[in-house]
């Protein structure tokens, strides 16, 4: 194997454009002591090569995967998979992969240097030139590259984490083992052309004795990363100029395997806003630039994708949001601009404007947080709308549409919780609106009944029984556990008060008994009105 040294002194201080200043022993220190008498030399530093030892350390493995699929869209792709593959149920490497342009040799080599800065156009999500190498040196210790343009060989190049951090080598790969891996991309993206990132040694990965707990790990980490990629790259998801997928799979069957879609998730994508005097726009002016910060409310008691993201709670994304080209960069934190409180959870602040990174916001390497500048704070406090409402007055509003919604939930009665035979959705969304009683449960099931009877109550076995003959209108693609959700929803609605005395009383029996009637009659009519199709009482 042919090992050749990929950075150059040259290549190395590329992003150290201005010379240090060297000072006369005795002269005066001005404000500003750049005078062209004072410069005897010029010296380009290059970087130690230990700083390869501390890249990526503040990457969790969404955010660096998420910066690899960067380096794809910037490339071109419009298809990427994530590829999660195991070794006994063991994450033993990472793949990313996508349809992209590639690279060429020279290409290739730049792509590993550190610090080195391509000619990024106006629309790119590359920012420092550090991306490739931190987000993989921050999960693993061997990094591979393999690419292939629409003309010419492909290429392959491998750097080790405990090499690099000496000497800065890399190692060339065999042009044969490339077009292995062309090859492997036309079976998985049906593209030769593009490029493949692979990482071995991951470092951060379960290393227990148990596989159970080892596939809850990964099954884990697999959610978690189509949600941080799904509200990452939601825009471009959505529009269709975007495919991403994510696969877990053992290592030696997943070539042909198929992975799962990521899909969308919009932190705005509430169908009514939760006060109606909202969104607002608020302009935000310092620094010879204004932001328009567009503040919204959620709904109260929202358990939906796009509030809640991923398995945290919508709490947990109350905050800024700021895009780049379309990119999100900070999903939610207030980032002392604001301080987090439940009574907040409904607000968040959509800022999308290139124009205030450099002059308000400062991105950090790992594109997952934003740095807010004290002039940005500045003129946070004194945004305004168009009405003359304020940005704590916006916070307000927020706390005043949860404290509302708390509000009407305290006045009423506690209700028996409701349990086999309706949705898990369903039952939360009870337990948010009603305080429910400790211990006792319901259930709503079928049991086949007399013609003409719809339901019946079961107070002894806690259980509101509903007729099997006419289950077929309500479920008519086939009976499950939690089917005729709308129709139980309704039942239990109706009847949950019933099983929270002691016993039924005499005006509990006189309830059932009429409810039996009418809805008994009601079915009928129902089924006759369907005629043929459904056919539920003449069987």
């Amino acid at each position: 194997m042919t090992e050749t040294i990929a950075p150059t002194s040259d290549a190395l201080s590329r992003q150290y454009e201005s010379p240090p200043v060297l000072v006369a022993e005795g002269a005066p220190l001005a404000e500003d002591s750049t005078s062209a008498e004072d410069i005897v030399d010029v010296i380009r530093l290059a970087p130690d090569a230990g700083l390869v030892n501390s890249l990526g350390t503040n990457h969790t493995l969404e955010s660096a995967i998420a910066d690899l699929v960067d380096n794809s869209i910037d490339a071109g792709a419009r298809r990427v998979s994530v590829r999660l593959l195991t070794s006994d149920d063991r994450l033993t490497e990472v793949e990313v992969l996508d349809d992209g342009r590639g690279m060429d040799t020279a290409r290739v080599d730049a792509a590993m240097t550190i610090g080195y800065q391509r000619d990024y156009q106006p629309g790119d999500l590359g920012h420092f030139g550090m991306g490739l190498k931190a987000a993989s040196f921050g999960h693993s210790d061997i990094l591979t590259v393999w690419s292939a343009q629409e003309e010419g060989d492909p290429v392959g190049r491998r750097i080790r984490r405990a090499d690099f951090s000496k000497d800065f080598s890399c190692e060339v790969l065999a042009s044969a083992r490339a077009r292995e891996r062309a090859q492997a991309r036309l079976t998985i993206l049906g593209s030769e052309r593009g490029t493949t990132v692979v990482w071995n040694g991951i470092r951060n990965a379960y290393r227990g004795s148990s596989s159970s707990e080892a596939r809850n790990w990964l099954s884990a980490r697999s959610d978690a990363l189509r949600a941080h990629l799904g509200v990452t790259f939601h825009r471009l998801l959505a529009d269709g100029r975007l495919e991403l997928d994510v696969l877990v799979d053992e290592l030696d069957v997943a070539l042909e395997a198929p992975g799962i879609p990521v899909l969308p998730i919009d932190p705005f994508s509430y169908a009514s806003s939760g006060n109606p005097r909202y969104p607002k726009k608020l302009m935000a002016s310092g620094a010879n630039h204004t932001v328009e910060m567009s503040c919204h409310i959620w709904p109260a008691k929202a358990d939906v994708t796009g509030f809640r993201i991923g398995s945290k709670t919508g709490e947990k994304f109350q905050g800024f949001y700021i895009y780049r080209h379309d990119r999100l960069l900070q999903a939610g934190g207030w980032s002392d601009a604001a301080h987090e409180a439940p009574a907040r959870q409904l607000a968040r602040v959509l800022i999308d404007d290139d124009g205030a990174l450099g002059t308000f916001l400062t991105m950090n390497p790992e594109k997952s947080g934003m740095k807010f500048e004290p002039s940005f704070h500045d003129a946070i406090s004194g945004a305004t709308a168009i009405d003359g409402t304020t940005f704590i007055e916006f916070l307000q509003d927020a706390e005043s549409t949860y404290a509302e919604a708390t509000k009407r939930n305290r006045g009423r009665k506690p209700a028996i919780r409701p349990d086999k035979g309706l949705p898990p959705g369903v039952r939360k969304r009870v337990g948010s609106e009603l305080p429910l009683i400790d211990g006792d449960s319901v259930d709503l099931k079928w049991k086949t009944m007399p013609i003409g009877e719809f339901f019946d109550v079961d107070y002894p076995a806690r259980t509101v029984w509903l007729n099997s003959r006419y289950r077929a209108l309500f479920a008519p693609q086939g009976g499950s556990l939690n089917d005729a959700p709308v129709v139980k929803t309704l039942l239990y609605l109706l009847s949950h008060h019933i099983f929270e005395g002691k016993q039924l009383g005499s005006r509990d029996k006189d309830d059932i008994a009429l409810w039996k009637s009418l809805l008994g009659a009601a079915v009928v009519a129902e089924d006759r009105m369907r005629g043929d199709s459904s056919g539920t009482a003449a069987r």
